[in-house]
């Protein structure tokens, strides 16, 4: 383990996901971690950037259009990049790339803090990560792909008593919608625990140029359900779609996407149906689907780490003490 203070550089760092990572990073005190946003020039006087900087963190302009060489003096005397980029702006991880491998970077941590995937599969969005991956390997620069599982919060359902309509972020379409017969289990997690242990495993030495899956638990949807039936009282209703009606509302997505392009609320939706094929039909994010894509599971490396069960975590929604992602609820 990395005993002094490191140097961390978040690219996207007031994005929902590295939010949390950085949260956790100023918070550790085993290691201490030194955190600063690299933010396109453009973003530089957004307020969420303010924030940042009156919590300690340095915010400084990195240009990934320009010259790498400027971009890498950016970075120099960084220890580790961590890049957290939404699906439409994986690309801008090459710049990235490219610049740390000339400032001598220890260890680059890509975009993935998503669910397991199998490259050969259905996702669209994997094999872009997938090239990304294969970039940080031609050049050579440590690195290590952190995924952490669904969010728990995918799976609150729509009750008739009304009692998750707060939390619930899914649009309409998505709502208490059960790939197969409910039964496949996947890894999940607390949003809360995500920089809990990305924290870790950054300034682990045992994870340089691995894949881990940093997940709380492995649960199926029925699994999920039952709990939130027996803390609302109510019977959540499920909308079971077999392979086939699933692989043909991810083909009706791609169709709207060719003329429609720029919709990104499209887009998501199309990505989140390919993400329900490859964990609950093909079991890409199953304990043995993430076994056989050369996962480490983080729980092995920190069994002292006690994640937030489901349980406590739909408790805590059903009391209105958790904020809901991607919203201001």
């Amino acid at each position: 383990m990395i005993s002094k203070a490191v140097k961390v550089a978040v690219y996207g760092a007031a994005g929902e996901s590295a939010g949390l990572i950085v949260d956790e990073l100023l918070a550790s005190t085993t290691p201490c971690f030194e955190v600063t946003a690299l933010v396109r020039p453009s973003s530089i006087s957004k307020p969420a950037y303010t924030k940042l900087a009156q919590r300690g963190v340095e915010t400084v302009a990195i240009d990934l259009e320009g010259p790498e060489v400027d971009a890498a003096r950016v970075l120099e005397g960084q220890d580790i990049v961590i890049a957290s980029v939404p699906p439409n702006a994986l690309d801008s991880q090459v710049s990235l790339i490219r610049a740390s491998k000339l400032a001598n970077i220890r260890r680059f941590i890509p975009t993935a803090f998503a669910m397991a995937l199998d490259p050969k599969g259905i996702s669209s969005v994997q094999s872009m990560k997938e090239k990304i991956y294969k970039g940080l390997e031609s050049c050579e620069i440590p690195y290590t792909i952190i995924d952490v599982g669904w969010w728990y919060n995918g799976f609150i359902p729509e009750v008739p008593s009304g009692k998750t309509d707060r939390a619930i972020a899914l649009p309409d379409f998505l709502r208490n919608l059960v790939p197969g017969d409910g039964t496949m289990k996947t890894y999940v997690i607390d949003n809360e625990d995500v920089g809990k242990f990305v924290a870790r495993i950054i300034a682990d030495s045992r994870t340089v140029n691995k894949r881990v899956m940093a997940a709380g638990a492995s649960m199926s949807f029925n699994e999920m359900f039952a709990v939130a039936e027996k803390l609302t009282g109510d019977t959540v209703t499920r909308k079971h779609v077999s392979a086939e009606e699933l692989k043909s509302m991810i083909v009706g997505a791609a169709s709207q996407l060719q003329s429609d392009s720029n919709n990104y609320l499209l887009l998501v939706g199309k990505l989140w149906l390919e993400y329900y094929y490859s964990s609950f039909i093909d079991g890409d994010n199953s304990p043995e689907g993430v076994k056989r894509l050369g996962y480490i599971v983080a729980g092995d490396l920190y069994p002292d780490f006690k994640p937030t069960t489901f349980r406590d975590f739909f408790q805590e929604t059903l009391d209105g003490k958790r904020r809901i992602p991607y919203s201001a609820k």
